[in-house]
């Protein structure tokens, strides 16, 4: 009866399984469409059982595939948690360490190794986009950029940001008198057997150019590797070594026996059942889900881990685009439910983002055609100097919109090109309004 119900039951599991499975690919073919993303590798981890979704093309026109290099963004601080934690089993240093004692160059004399763990050091997320893609990759890239790095937060507060995994890079040089790379080659990518991952520009060598969005379009974007921003986001690794990686962590290989729970906690509430821990983002509930988003400018990443399943979600993107940031980042959890035999939808992007660019871009011709028109309209003289004033100050506060949003026009260049082009753009347009207006205005007066 047994034999007669494994046989029944098998073709049955089976059919449940292909129909999940087809649900996945069918997802990760409308994910990628949806958010402009021309390759994408994706894998579902159930035990020892590994099921991957490949689809599209690297930056130079070849398939991607499970060995296809990708850059993983800020899952690096996930490797850089592992080797300071590493550190602290092995007795070198302690987790309530103040930094400083150290990395006695650095100005921080409260900060200690916890906070810089949990963001809540006191860095802001401007402090460290002040320091990112510097692509420095000469000896000592690290440590110029930690030095560079300014101080605006407040100690003790909540501050997710990429300065403190800086430091935590110098740190682990610091401590090893290595690079980071090394460090993490021999420690971390080596003993795992992730073959394809790298932190260094020369391991880099193999990847192709990452894709950003101008509007509606993806366009390649290939700035090079930056070893001074290995610890928070510039490692490259394929889906295969991600899986690897993965598995060994559900397996309990990665982190220390003793400090693993620790890492897994909420250490700093972030949201309704959700915080972060030692390098990881935490959900709890019945069901704990541990995970990582990364994004660098052309590449994203998640690496989703539910150990109490045994189970893991790996997503890779060569396409990153801020507008289009939900959308990735729930594909992790999205493809594990439908994996799990349930349904799910591709989400849509940020509606502000996305609608941003295109109205400054309509914006902008019809702007030029006012500034037409205000060579001869209005024929009053005040209301000529109104009108002025008022389109000069409008090219002020567009111009100071990355501001407002907490970032530098830099960073909209980098991270949000098509928008930087609108803000510059639209703002010039106003400032030639402004001069029509008190153009109109001198020649009517010197005609007179």
């Amino acid at each position: 009866m047994a034999a007669a119900m494994v046989v029944i039951a098998s073709p049955a599991s089976a059919d449940v399984q292909a129909r999940a499975d087809d649900a996945v690919e069918a997802y990760v073919e409308t994910w990628r469409e949806a958010n402009g993303v021309p390759g994408a590798a994706v894998a579902v981890v159930d035990g020892d059982e590994v099921r991957t979704f490949v689809s599209g093309e690297d930056g130079d026109g070849d398939p991607v595939s499970a060995e296809t290099p990708f850059l993983v963004g800020s899952v690096a601080k996930t490797f850089t948690s592992a080797l300071v934690l590493g550190l602290v089993e092995d007795g070198r240093i302690r987790l309530d360490d103040p930094v400083n004692r150290h990395l006695t160059w650095l100005d921080a004399p409260t900060m200690t190794v916890r906070q810089l763990l949990t963001h809540t050091a006191g860095y802001t997320v401007g402090d460290g986009l002040a320091v990112s893609e510097r692509f420095d990759n000469e000896p000592g890239a690290l440590r110029r950029a930690a030095g560079d790095l300014e101080h605006h937060g407040t100690p003790g507060e909540y501050a997710y940001n990429s300065a403190d995994y800086l430091v935590l890079g110098a740190l682990v040089e610091e401590i090893t008198d290595k690079p980071f790379a090394a460090v993490a080659q021999e420690d971390l990518f080596g003993p795992l057997g992730m073959k394809d991952t790298t932190a260094d520009d020369d391991g880099a060598s193999t990847l192709a150019a990452g894709h950003r969005h101008w509007w509606s379009w993806t366009r390649a974007y290939d700035p090079g590797f930056d070893e001074s921003g290995a610890p928070y986001g510039y490692v490259v690794s394929t889906l295969d070594d991600l899986v690897t990686y993965a598995s060994a962590h559900l397996a309990g290989q990665v982190l220390p026996r003793g400090l693993e729970d620790d890492a897994w906690s909420i250490h700093e509430v972030t949201g309704p059942g959700r915080g972060y821990g030692y390098g990881w983002s935490v959900e709890g509930g019945d069901r704990r889900r541990v995970h990582h988003t990364g994004a660098t400018p052309g590449y994203f990443a998640h690496v989703s881990l539910v150990p109490g399943e045994d189970r893991a979600v790996v997503v890779l993107a060569n396409s990153y685009a801020e507008k289009r940031a939900p959308s990735l980042a729930a594909a992790a959890a999205d493809i594990d439910e439908l994996a799990r035999g349930g349904s799910a939808t591709v989400k849509g992007g940020d509606p502000l983002l996305s609608s941003a660019p295109w109205i400054l871009a309509a914006a902008v011709p019809a702007g030029l055609v006012l500034v037409l028109v205000a060579l001869r309209r209005p024929s009053s003289s005040t209301l000529r100097w109104v009108f002025a004033t008022a389109a000069a100050t409008a090219a002020v506060a567009l111009a100071l919109l990355p501001s407002l949003l907490g970032v530098s026009l830099g960073f909209a260049v980098t991270w949000l090109p098509d928008l930087a082009v609108g803000v510059v753009a639209g703002s010039v347009t106003l400032l030639m309004l402004a001069a029509a207006f008190v153009g109109g205005r001198v020649g009517r007066l010197r005609a007179r």
